[in-house]
């Protein structure tokens, strides 16, 4: 950003590919939104941060570091969904990534068709259950709405995750975006 004279790292020229990138496949304009360009950033923050973990030997799971990458992934995935984009994209994106830093991370460049598999991979099977969690948990909040309520019942929010597969952590932050919270006193995830 100095070297550049920009007033945040959202200007500098690589980022800039990756957020134009997103605008070619989202069809959203960025800067024209607040909120759309929020999700410009996280899918940009994203997407860099998974492409260099992959790059590093580490794959989606349920612990450590993994669970990490997974996490991104799926939130990025989300915020694809929130900016229109339907289908699995976030490999594509992964090649800006690759390309811009590639000179000075060469391992980026040796790992870039595993990087790109292993992130859609991820992405498509997150893509599977998103949809059905989502029209649930929005029964819900509608619900909620209805009856006046701000706290969504931990119970509904285990059922969504051992039942459909829709991370709690996901739910929460749906929930939060919305001005609802959840309850944690009937939750009792692994």
């Amino acid at each position: 950003t100095v070297l550049q004279e920009t007033y945040n790292i959202f200007e500098i020229d690589a980022i800039k590919y990756i957020i134009q990138e997103i605008a070619k496949v989202s069809g959203e304009e960025y800067g024209k939104d607040k909120n759309l360009d929020i999700s410009f950033r996280v899918i940009t923050d994203h997407i860099r941060a998974m492409t260099f973990m992959i790059s590093d030997t580490i794959v989606p799971s349920n612990e450590g570091r993994g669970y990490v990458l997974r996490r991104l992934i799926r939130r990025a995935a989300r915020h694809g969904r929130k900016l229109g984009i339907k289908r699995a994209f976030l490999y594509e994106i992964a090649d800006m990534v690759i390309d811009s830093w590639g000179e000075q991370y060469e391992e980026l460049k040796e790992n870039r068709e595993s990087i790109k598999e292993i992130i859609r991979r991820e992405e498509e099977k997150f893509l599977e259950t998103i949809d059905g969690g989502l029209v649930r948990l929005r029964a819900h909040m509608d619900e909620m709405k209805e009856n006046k309520e701000r706290l969504l019942d931990g119970e509904k929010a285990f059922k969504l995750y051992d039942t459909y597969g829709f991370p709690i952590d996901l739910t929460e932050e749906i929930l939060r975006e919305d001005g609802y919270d959840l309850s944690l006193i009937h939750i009792s995830e692994p």
